[in-house]
């Protein structure tokens, strides 16, 4: 007589075998070094997870990681916007570009992303935009630039492609 699961049982069986699956890859990749966090770089501070992020944990990403090669500060506001203030080492994708989508999927999806705007408005759809493209690493700066400027944060006025100011230290 052949042995058969049914209903609930079956069901139960596929639970556990998915459940373990899942944690054997997780072990796994854990123990082989295949996945790992930024480094704090010499900071006492817990790093953030990714996704929404408030100015203070934004400090924190920036001093840990910007110089990084696989670490880009995307601001997504107009170039005037860009020229009254920004964050040092910021780099420009203006979200009100006829090609912004297609800009935005040219940017390769295995880098760290710290996004802002002037408010949070434009990065809240930004967010939506490369998570529907596969980016998994994208902070995003609660209250944008405005937030951060308001706790007195460093930022610089000018061009980004020509000679400009900046003032204050991270964080």
């Amino acid at each position: 007589m052949a042995c058969s699961l049914e209903g609930e049982t079956l069901r139960t069986a596929k639970r556990i075998g998915l459940i373990t699956v899942a944690l054997g890859s997780i072990l796994l990749l854990a123990l082989t070094g295949c996945y790992s966090t930024p480094s704090l770089a010499n900071t006492d501070e817990t790093f953030p997870d990714y996704g929404l992020i408030s100015p203070q944990q934004a400090g924190t990403v920036l001093r840990a990681l910007q110089g990084e090669p696989d670490f880009v500060l995307l601001d997504i506001r107009t170039s005037p916007e860009i020229a009254e203030s920004h964050i040092s080492g910021t780099v420009a994708l203006d979200f009100y570009s006829p090609s912004f989508a297609e800009n935005l999927a040219e940017l390769e999806r295995e880098l760290t992303y710290l996004i802002y705007c002037r408010t949070g408005n434009r990065t809240g759809q930004t967010m939506a935009m490369m998570a529907d493209l596969g980016f998994e690493k994208v902070f995003d700066l609660d209250g944008g630039i405005r937030a951060w400027t308001q706790r007195g944060y460093p930022v610089c006025q000018g061009k980004l492609d020509a000679e400009h100011t900046c003032t204050g230290e991270l964080p």
